[in-house]
């Protein structure tokens, strides 16, 4: 039997899967079954390993094997989306282009010079579930001589579209060797305050606070998104998903969780929004239908929603950005806990504006609907 090279990509199944047998009708699929991680992390890690292998042999075919198009990279705060795998081998952004004689702002910006050699420093699985894998990997730089040169800290988000794992999203901070190990306090913190005020903004009824301050302005970037929460059009760009990141976790008790799950003829879970002022204050919260919302859980009615709770850090942070895996946790009125969400979100410092521009793989490490027999 012919093997199957890793060039054609990585298979992962393409019917869509069934609901656990123990999923409560009203409850997320959360991380106690295996439909979460029992094949979605090898195979995920399969392919961003031969994204790295790739990456080293200064192979531009096999990282274009690696990805899903339309793909979308961080490269330092601007989000760039590469729609054809053709963009790509043409003109690559920075943190995945070949040129070893770089020139910065330029189409043949990258960070090689000849005969430098990489040497992975750390992965590390950050969430999963059936369709989509948070990671984070770092690897060092090296000159011809074996002086360090660079760091490279990223965020990928891998996902399974029609029945094929490649990455659909990434992020990535590139630092000098000698600039290694300044601590950015005031980027910690602002990143974790984004988070908190989001969900702050649910318990006091402010419905301009929850996305006006707390977006970046400019295109945001969304991966691991639903199908169905695209454009109209299907297309990437200026998709209706404001959130972008995985279901949403109020669509549970209404019995849509495994919607999100479908893999059959899903070519990207990429989406695109441009964010301006005007867009943020057209976003609108109906407070009363989402705090409505709890009473289906079956486990209490509403009481707090509070953002960044363990195992929430920052994952990587420099003067202008941060990758922090954060998320929101749920409780009732009685202060129970209900359920949690978890995210990837890039953080970005532009024109003196802090914001989220990316938001990657949103989803439900547990949720105690699954525990509670509704009556």
């Amino acid at each position: 039997m012919k093997k199957k090279t890793a060039e054609q990509g990585y298979p992962g199944k393409r019917d869509n899967p069934a609901a656990p047998a123990q999923l409560r009708p009203n409850a997320i699929p959360d991380a106690r079954f295996p439909m979460n991680f029992e094949a979605s992390i090898p195979e995920a890690t399969r392919a961003l390993m031969h994204y790295f292998a790739s990456l080293c042999r200064r192979d531009p075919t096999g990282v274009a094997d690696s990805l899903h198009f339309p793909f979308a990279s961080f490269e330092r705060t601007d989000p760039v989306v590469v729609e054809r795998r053709e963009d790509l081998l043409t003109s690559a952004p920075p943190s995945i282009n070949m040129c070893e004689h770089p020139e910065r702002f330029s189409d043949h910006d990258s960070y090689l010079e000849p005969r430098c050699y990489d040497t992975l420093e750390g992965l590390e699985v950050l969430n999963a579930n059936a369709v989509c894998v948070n990671f984070s990997l770092s690897y060092n730089r090296y000159d011809r001589t074996g002086h360090h040169l660079l760091r490279c800290d990223g965020v990928y988000c891998v996902t399974n579209n029609n029945g094929r794992w490649a990455i659909q999203a990434m992020s990535t901070i590139f630092t000098p060797a000698l600039a290694l190990g300044i601590e950015y306090r005031d980027t910690i913190d602002k990143a974790r305050r984004l988070r908190f005020d989001h969900c702050l903004a649910y318990m006091v009824n402010d419905e301009e606070a929850v996305w006006g301050p707390i977006r970046q302005y400019g295109i945001n970037i969304g991966a691991g998104a639903a199908p169905n929460r695209r454009s109209p059009s299907g297309s990437a760009r200026d998709s209706t998903n404001f959130s972008g990141g995985g279901v949403l976790w109020q669509e549970a008790p209404d019995g849509k969780a495994m919607e999100f799950f479908r893999t059959e003829g899903v070519t990207s879970r990429l989406s695109v929004t441009h964010v301006t002022p005007e867009t943020l204050a057209q976003s609108r919260i109906d407070f009363d239908a989402y705090r409505a919302v709890w009473p289906k859980t079956g486990v209490g009615n509403w009481g707090w929603v509070i953002g960044g709770a363990s195992p929430a850090r920052v994952i990587h942070a420099t003067v202008d950005k941060a990758h922090v895996f954060q998320g929101a946790a749920r409780f009732t009125t009685a202060g129970a806990f209900i359920n949690d969400s978890l995210e990837v979100d890039v953080i970005t410092y532009r024109k003196g504006r802090w914001g989220i521009a990316g938001i990657f793989g949103y989803g439900t490490r547990q949720d105690r609907s699954n525990d509670i027999t509704n009556q």
